[in-house]
């Protein structure tokens, strides 16, 4: 394609003759303009990339048009060349120090003027391969850094899943090693209950025996006394109106680390592929008692469960959604407050709400609290990571998470899931059983 030249000269005849060389001789396109201003009109338009100028024009001459042309943003750049009928070094010098790239004087050769445009050419393929050249860097700096930011936030999510899973091996491992014992200890419970329960018959017979006794052998009577002295000594009747209480309080007590440890134990399979159907207020519970270290010494749970369906989800990720979300408002929370765990049904969604009574997140943090590695807490306290990959495995289910805070006053996180479940069972056509 040839190269497009603007001619700009109030001298019809110079135009001409600069035309008639480079349309013939060089087989260029050629536009022309008879003053600055209306040459700028043109490129604005056309865009030439090499522009042969006229010194001296009334309207707007060749070095105002240089400098407009050097202080535009928008028309690239452009090889001006200055035509000038003087040739004095003074105005030469004054020429390039307005923009000008080279000059002409008038009435030259037709050879000079191919030659000089030729090398204005040369020019701009150097500056055009340069530009290529940083906009291809530009472009590979621009996808290592994305590469960069996506091995960043994939290594922190399998540390987040090898910690998870580590997480889950040990509750694994911590639930079989108490269900042992607490099996053994509420056998043995409700075999001290049978045994005590013989043990009141028995006391009951002797009872009846030492009253008998007492009424037909009367020089017992000291005896007698000395059995009751260490009967009050001892608060019998005390003790065995006790000791069934006592019996029943430590089975409910060992039935209490049973469901503990069953939560314990469904809570560590995080790691699960499968999708199962879940009760998500039995799986709210079951989260608040893995947390509830976390949360009994200055929180105060309110449940607030609707009548909502089970539904298909991964539960295991779920679980770990709802933990982040539970120690995040525990965490806000610097005194005394209440967590409230909120359930309902919506049009094809169930949402679950988990609101705080804590310091709240700043408006300008609030639309970030999402983002990888973004966090408020001190170093050290926080990877940034957990709300990211809560996000994530909301997205995983087809849901929507987001939040609503005020300062000083507290936050509330609401997570909306299909009852359909995750979008994947409709890719496989499972049927829902929500």
């Amino acid at each position: 394609m040839a190269t497009r030249i603007l001619i700009v000269d109030d001298d019809a005849s110079t135009l001409r003759l600069l035309e008639r060389h480079l349309t013939t001789a060089g087989g260029y396109e050629v536009l022309s303009a008879q003053s600055g201003s209306e040459a700028l009109r043109i490129m604005a338009c056309e865009g030439p990339p090499i522009v042969i100028a006229d010194w001296v024009m009334p309207e707007m001459d060749g070095l105002e048009l240089c400098r407009t042309i050097r202080s535009s943003d928008n028309l690239g750049f452009v090889y001006v060349v200055i035509l000038t009928a003087d040739a004095d070094k003074g105005r030469l010098v004054q020429a390039f120090e307005a923009g000008a790239d080279d000059y002409l004087i008038k009435h030259c050769s037709r050879e000079e003027l191919l030659a000089r445009i030729r090398a204005g050419e040369r020019v701009l393929k150097l500056l055009h391969q340069q530009h290529e050249h940083a906009a291809a860097l530009e472009t590979a700096k621009s996808r290592a850094e994305q590469a960069l930011r996506e091995l960043e936030q994939a290594h922190a999510q399998l540390l987040q899943a090898d910690k998870m899973a580590s997480i889950g091996q040990l509750a694994a491992g911590v639930a079989h090693e108490i269900n042992n014992p607490i099996g053994f200890i509420s056998s043995n419970l409700n075999s001290l209950g049978h045994y005590v329960e013989d043990l009141k018959r028995l006391l009951e017979a002797y009872e009846e025996l030492g009253q008998e006794c007492l009424q037909n052998r009367p020089n017992i009577a000291a005896q007698s006394e000395r059995v009751q002295a260490v009967r009050n000594e001892v608060g019998i009747d005390y003790v065995m109106s006790d000791i069934g209480d006592l019996i029943a309080e430590s089975v409910e007590g060992t039935q209490r680390v049973r469901r503990i440890v069953a939560d314990l134990r469904d809570f560590s399979h995080v790691d699960t592929p499968d999708v199962d159907i879940e009760d998500i207020n039995r799986l709210l519970d079951k989260t608040v008692n893995v947390a509830w270290n976390e949360l009994k010494y200055k929180t105060q749970v309110v449940r607030k469960y609707g009548d909502i369906p089970a539904i298909p989800c991964y539960g295991g990720k779920l679980g770990q959604v709802f933990l982040n979300l539970l120690v995040n408002a525990a965490q806000a929370i610097e005194q005394r407050g209440t967590i409230t765990l909120r359930t309902g049904r919506d049009d094809g969604h169930i949402w679950i709400e988990v609101a705080d009574t804590g310091c709240g997140i700043a408006p300008e943090n609030l639309d970030r609290i999402f983002d990888p590695f973004f966090t408020t807490k001190e170093t050290g306290k926080g990877t940034g990571m957990g709300l990211h990959l809560a996000y994530r495995i909301i997205q995983a289910h087809g849901g929507r998470i987001g939040a609503e805070s005020t300062v000083g006053q507290g936050t509330t996180f609401r997570v909306e899931l299909p009852v359909t479940g995750p979008p994947e069972l409709k890719e496989k056509g499972h049927e829902s059983v929500a």
